[in-house]
């Protein structure tokens, strides 16, 4: 099982007691990811632990680690607050994520089997029913999980801990400036060729349909970030 395939069942199963700071790491995780928080929004260790039935102590410590990978930052204030990232700060992930998720994909096209392409499949008719559907939560989970069994399957476990820690900053932006059913349209159409350029192993054709997407999705994003209306986001959480 994928990163983010764990992070997603971890965010459907009940906290056992044991390893509680990586269960709530794990459920945290996926909500950054999947966009369940927005930029500018402030998390309180002691409302989440209220929430998740928990002590404080591994709640901090889970958030600890999200502010030292870069998902939550520390105000002056001494709140945790999810970055709203600047323009500068949006390309310099996008093209990172372009060179980091090009390279698993690549890789991925000639390291997949037929059993990890008809994973990749199962994963893309959920994505795909989920646009049909219009339900865009379940879409930005499964666009998560489609993008991270393709990377998996690359075999290179580091590089995907990499790409994931990016999609963890970017989520909430990408959730913020929801696309519209056009975009979401357009989006699926490299998801097509992704599918496509996989079960043919080819690695120009998978790597081309990702950086689409990137860039693509990106337009949206940072036009979302440049705004004056994103800036003011302050909810709480």
């Amino acid at each position: 099982m994928d990163l983010f395939s764990e992070t997603q069942a971890a965010g459907d199963r009940p906290l056992r007691r044991d390893s509680l700071q990586q269960q709530i790491y794990d459920k945290l995780r996926l909500r950054l990811i999947t966009g369940a928080y927005q930029p500018a929004d402030t998390i309180s260790s002691r409302g989440l632990a209220a929430e998740l039935g928990v002590s404080a102590m591994p709640v901090r410590e889970a958030l600890t680690r999200l502010t030292a990978e870069g998902a939550l930052e520390l105000t002056s204030s001494r709140t945790l607050r999810l970055p709203l990232l600047s323009t500068g700060d949006f390309d310099e992930i996008t093209a990172i994520r372009i060179d980091l998720e090009g390279r698993a994909a690549s890789r991925a096209a000639t390291e997949a089997t037929p059993a990890g392409v008809d994973d990749i499949r199962r994963a893309h008719e959920v994505l795909r029913d989920a646009a049909e559907a219009g339900d865009v939560d379940a879409y930005l989970v499964a666009n998560a999980a489609f993008h991270s069994r393709i990377y998996a399957t690359a075999g290179w476990p580091r590089l995907l801990e990499m790409i994931q820690r990016l999609w963890m900053i970017v989520g909430p932006s990408i959730r913020a400036s929801l696309p519209d059913q056009t975009h979401v349209a357009n989006s699926m159409q490299f998801h097509d060729a992704a599918l496509i350029a996989i079960s043919a192993h080819d690695q120009t054709a998978l790597r081309q349909a990702i950086t689409d997407d990137i860039q693509t999705a990106a337009t949206d994003i940072r036009a979302f970030l440049g705004a004056e209306g994103g800036k003011s986001l302050t909810r709480s959480k």
